[in-house]
């Protein structure tokens, strides 16, 4: 397990009063264990974990196409998509009336969709900060087919896997990459302390 971090620096961190308030998004494909490290990560800070998954669930079942989609590992039109996003910035100015930190637990594949999450959080919170999940294929195969995944979003991950990998839209911001092939106990605890240090959040 490693990191790299890739133009790095504080331009997207917002500072009120001299503390660091921000967003850290979680981001990653099917299987890449973003969800299970952006959980310990929030439990880790004593901060507040929005999944973005719940907003689809409620979201996406009321596309027409939503059976099919789920079936054949189709991602959703993009107004369907949009719907889902315009929620979840309302939802982060209500949190933000009483948390100053989050973490949010989302994909983040694609560009547009992303922006408009990246200027909520800088828009209600100060700023954000952005880890990808990276995670071999062969690891991701292997969690896929493996792991009980109950009452998650998706039916078929591995097709959605390959969905979101061909969908994926490089980022042009500062992130940092997160290599997770090995323990999830051992990458968010490393993860903890370069974001402990990066930030200096007082939680």
């Amino acid at each position: 397990m490693s990191f790299k971090t890739i133009n790095l620096g504080i331009g997207s961190l917002g500072i009120v009063d001299e503390v660091f308030v921000m967003v850290i998004f979680m981001g990653g494909l099917p299987g890449a264990g973003k969800s299970s490290i952006a959980r310990s990560l929030a439990e880790k800070l004593s901060i507040h974990y929005y999944d973005v998954d719940e907003v689809k669930k409620v979201i996406y079942p009321q596309d027409p196409d939503f059976d099919y989609n789920m079936e054949h590992g189709i991602p959703f039109k993009a107004q369907t998509r949009l719907k889902v996003f315009e929620k979840v910035v309302e939802d982060l100015k209500s949190l933000s009336e009483r948390n100053e930190h989050l973490v949010v637990d989302e994909s983040l594949h694609l560009k547009k969709l992303r922006q408009i999450l990246f200027d909520g959080a800088k828009a209600h919170l100060g700023g954000y900060v952005i880890v990808w999940i990276k995670t071999d294929e062969q690891v991701v195969e292997e969690r896929l087919t493996n792991k009980e995944r109950t009452g998650h979003i998706l039916t078929d991950p591995m097709k959605m896997y390959h969905s979101f990998a061909k969908e994926f839209e490089p980022f042009h911001e500062s992130y940092i990459v997160c290599e997770n092939n090995g323990s999830i106990g051992e990458t968010t605890e490393k993860l903890y302390c370069l974001i402990k240090n990066l930030a200096s959040l007082r939680i």
